[in-house]
């Protein structure tokens, strides 16, 4: 049951957003394979952006947070990172599928799709919505978290502190 209320959330998250980009992508004449490949080759940019180094966290709020808690919001922090990476050629992509729905009625592709980009309810999830969305975002927009970043070794870093 769960399953179905994420992707009806994620539903109805793309339609919205969908309808700001329509204009913008659906002149844009992109194939449903060419957006596929835009988005693998941002993808594949952006982690290897991944390897960038943040040797320190310098944040009183994020010093205050449990082990737990610190590493779930570097898990978060590099999640937000990549999306936001790899945002516009992910809006190509879910409109190139979108429009292949429209045309063909077939929904697969669209609904795997949502699927694959629908949250997961984890232990880090739980962590999560316990904290301050505002600070969370604070960290997600500064200049160390904003692009992706070698979030693995900072963990390891913080977890032997």
């Amino acid at each position: 049951m769960e399953k179905k209320g994420n992707f009806g959330r994620a539903l109805k998250k793309l339609a919205a957003s969908s309808l700001l980009l329509l204009p913008l992508v659906a002149n844009a004449g992109y194939t449903l394979e060419e957006a596929y490949q835009e988005v693998n080759q941002q993808t594949a940019r952006c982690l290897k952006m991944k390897n960038r180094p943040v040797d320190v966290v310098q944040d009183a709020w994020f010093d205050s947070l449990s082990a737990d808690q610190k590493r779930a919001v570097l898990f978060e922090l590099s999640k937000r990172a990549m999306d936001r990476c790899t945002l516009e050629q992910r809006e190509k992509y879910s409109w190139a599928l979108v429009k292949q729905a429209g045309e063909t009625g077939d929904m697969k592709g669209l609904k795997d799709w949502i699927e694959l980009n629908s949250p997961i309810e984890s232990k880090a999830q739980t962590i999560l919505n316990s904290l301050p969305e505002k600070e969370i975002n604070r960290l997600s927009l500064s200049d160390d978290f904003y692009y992706p970043f070698d979030s693995m070794s900072l963990r390891d870093k913080l977890t032997f502190e």
